[in-house]
């Protein structure tokens, strides 16, 4: 790229010059061969600065897509690899502009004023080298003009960046508040929520009107600088210039060269100046990525210890956590500790907000507990490289992801290694394949945008293969089972039983018939361990928790049951 500009750079200054020379040989009686080498070799400078500008773009768009590209993976795997606390207080749709947005102002940036920057800067240091070489003075006066023109727009750059920095988060917040929305688009309209959504959509959008209305007063108060410094400094030099030719001291030809030279002088600092607000946006999205990549996950993957081989058992020593983000944080888990051996399963019940979900997140690793340690096979799991736990457990939430493709990339997550044969091989191991082969198109059917085309049932299918193709040794099914019509309860249950079958399972349900083949019996209430045992120990004692809750029938909903722990 500093080749092909250094190049494309020193180009316009050859045609000014071959013309200088041409009028001052033409005046002295040259020979007619000798003008038209002059105009051959003219000619052929115009056309060399065409094919130029054609490697120039190309180049600079081949540079700026493959840095940035590169940027946005980082940026993708940076902001993956972050805390659960940071993407609780930040939007998907936040992340778009700034994984996104930001990148593809630094993209054009690149391509279209970082080039022009460079070639300016070589044409602009060229110029005042020939002038030196013409005349001294000429050359110092084009010198002092620079400085002054350079530093005048940068000084002013530099008070717009905090503006386009602002510009650029007031965007990401709007777009955070579309997709948000968009989201709950169904809840908004069944429940009269529209009115509101579009309130705050007009919130947003006012203040980045105003954010981009600054940013714009910055850019007008450059443009008027710069070409203030265009029109004075112009006319400084091209006096200087005809009191040189009045009192001979340059040629007609050199008048000619710096007349030219000051016209090709604007041109590049026009181009510059016109680009301020490219940079404003090139400058805000920088400073927006430093600070997002400086953005530190509270999870230290520093861990060197390995997880024994197979079914992993479970520990928790003592454990209790706190969210510190919330502004009144009181203890979501408290002193919870428990044991069960590798490959046992077990059930895990409590009302809403007793602790159940945070309690997947720390069996996860998604957040470290306050106090205390996770163990599996005996090893803490904070001191076991995220990469290797991440590779030994699986997890099927409540809220399955799905893409727009095929069952097949969705089972695969996009993964060719794993062959058509092992995938219908683990759907016929879970009883699935019938279901699949009955779609229009076998596993080539394609699903719309977050799996649309299936019922929440059927997305957990997919979800609970995807799991079994990965061949985890520590399973943890989330409520995987709440959203499961009745037609297809039948499909998930003898799923999740040869999922679970020979590894260590963690299920946490919402209905009791989840948990009635499972091994061992956990009760969370507020937070805190109500009852533990295995399945026969806690049936046999008419007094438990668990007994009473079997008690209000196997299809209750655990929520319910649980209103009144002492119902018979």
């Amino acid at each position: 790229m500093s080749a092909v500009l250094a190049v494309a750079g020193g180009l316009p200054l050859l045609g000014p010059i071959l013309i200088g020379r041409f009028i001052d040989d033409a005046s002295t009686g040259a020979t007619a061969r000798h003008l038209f080498v002059l105009a051959g070799v003219y000619v052929a400078v115009g056309l060399t600065r065409q094919f130029m500008a054609v490697v120039v773009a190309w180049t600079a768009a081949d540079l700026a897509w493959t840095v940035t590209n590169e940027l946005r993976s980082d940026l993708t795997r940076h902001v993956l690899a972050l805390d659960l606390g940071f993407h609780r207080r930040t939007s998907p749709g936040e992340l778009v502009s700034r994984v996104d947005g930001d990148v593809t102002a630094l993209s054009e940036f690149i391509a279209q004023f970082a080039v022009k920057a460079v070639a300016a800067a070589v044409t602009l240091v060229g110029i005042v080298a020939v002038m030196l070489a013409q005349d001294w003075r000429v050359g110092l006066g084009f010198g002092v003009y620079l400085a002054l023109a350079v530093g005048t727009m940068y000084a002013l750059r530099n008070q717009a960046v905090d503006e386009a920095a602002t510009e650029q988060a007031a965007m990401g917040r709007l777009l955070g508040e579309v997709e948000e929305r968009l989201t709950g688009a169904d809840d908004l309209r069944g429940n009269g929520g529209g009115s509101h959504a579009v309130a705050r959509f007009q919130v947003a959008g006012a203040r980045l009107l105003r954010a981009m209305l600054q940013r714009e007063k910055q850019g007008v108060i450059l443009w008027v600088a710069s070409n203030a410094m265009f029109v004075f400094g112009g006319i400084a030099i091209l006096a200087l210039d005809a009191a040189l030719l009045s009192q001979g001291s340059i040629t007609l030809g050199t008048a000619y060269v710096v007349f030219q030279f000051t016209q090709i002088l604007r041109e590049p600092l026009g181009q510059l100046a016109d680009e301020t607000e490219r940079v404003q946006r090139a400058a805000g999205g920088m400073a927006r990525t430093i600070q997002l990549m400086d953005e530190r996950s509270a999870i230290h993957d520093d861990g060197r210890d390995s997880l024994p081989s197979g079914p992993l058992a479970l520990a928790l020593d003592d454990l209790s956590f706190t969210y510190d983000d919330e502004d009144d944080a009181s203890p979501v888990l408290s002193d919870v500790a428990l044991s069960i051996p590798a490959g046992t399963t077990l059930g895990v019940l409590g009302r809403t907000g007793s602790g159940k979900t945070t309690l997947a997140r720390l069996l996860l690793r998604l957040v470290d507990p306050t106090v205390g340690v996770v163990r599996l096979g005996g090893v803490d799991i904070s001191t076991v490289p995220l990469s290797d736990l991440r590779a030994r457990t699986g997890v099927v939430s409540q809220d399955v992801h799905l893409f727009n493709a095929s069952i097949r990339d969705n089972l695969v997550l996009f993964d060719d290694s794993i062959s058509d044969e092992r995938v219908r091989a683990a759907l016929a191991e879970l009883g699935l394949l019938d279901w699949v082969e009955a779609m229009p198109e076998g596993l080539e059917t394609v699903l719309g945008p977050a799996g649309s085309g299936l019922s929440a049932g059927e997305g957990q299918l997919i979800a609970l293969t995807r799991l079994f193709l990965r061949e985890p040794d520590f399973v943890l099914l989330d409520e995987a089972s709440s959203r499961v019509d009745p037609l297809t309860e039948e499909r998930v249950t003898r799923a999740v039983d040869r999922l679970i079958e020979g590894r260590t399972a963690i299920v946490i349900a919402h209905r009791l018939s989840t948990v009635e083949r499972l091994d061992q019996i956990l009760i969370l209430d507020a937070g805190r361990i109500a009852e533990f045992g295995s399945q026969s120990e806690l049936r046999s004692r008419s007094e438990s928790r668990y007994a009473r809750l079997l008690a209000t029938g196997a299809s209750s909903e655990v929520d319910a049951a649980l209103l009144d722990p002492g119902a018979p």
